[in-house]
């Protein structure tokens, strides 16, 4: 005979302060986790390793986890996970105000072939590790780079010399006031 009480209590249900605790710890994790990834994300992103995955693995095992309690059950997972969307739009409405939330901001971190200290501080990357990603990149000698940007998201924006870039499109990168003037072009013209 199947023990129906059994199956809800271990494997389906979830009680009315077991969902408290649930969205309670995927708030404050959630939070956490997001704080983690603007301080080491652009790093991680950046030059992407096995090890860099291992710690991604890691931290996301825990992560849910520790977000689904003592007991994970099917109602406790539909729990978190509708509280990881909630979190996510929101978050994501916040983004669209200037300023809110926006921690990070895209990094000048080389310009005319030479690396800006400050922007490879502020991104947590070294000269070796932007020059490996420069040659992932397919950059074959440095003259041929006049900028590089290092987006929010770990990715290079390579501009090559005889190249220009909008300047609407530099307005809100960090380190911004460093780029020469030449490489600068107005909407709509080259």
């Amino acid at each position: 005979m199947i023990d129906w009480d059994l199956i809800w209590r271990d494997y389906v249900g979830i009680s009315g302060s077991a969902v408290l605790g649930v969205v309670a710890s995927t708030i404050v994790l959630y939070g956490f986790f997001s704080l983690l990834m603007q301080v080491i994300g652009p790093r991680l992103m950046a030059r992407p390793s096995a090890g860099s995955f291992v710690v991604l693995a890691v931290v996301g095992g825990i992560t849910a986890r520790a977000t689904l309690g003592e007991s994970p059950t099917m109602l406790g997972a539909i729990v978190v996970l509708s509280t990881l969307v909630v979190l996510e739009y929101v978050t994501g409405r916040f983004r669209r105000v200037p300023l809110l939330l926006r921690r990070t901001r895209p990094v000048v971190v080389m310009v005319d072939g030479e690396p800006v200290a400050a922007g490879l501080r502020r991104s947590r990357l070294t000269r070796g590790m932007l020059l490996d990603r420069l040659r992932v990149s397919g950059v074959l000698a440095l003259d041929e780079v006049e900028l590089v940007i290092l987006e929010v998201r770990g990715t290079l924006t390579i501009v090559r010399r005889g190249s220009r870039i909008d300047r609407d499109l530099v307005a809100q990168v960090d380190g911004g006031d460093r780029i020469p003037e030449r490489l600068l072009s107005e909407l709509g013209s080259a």
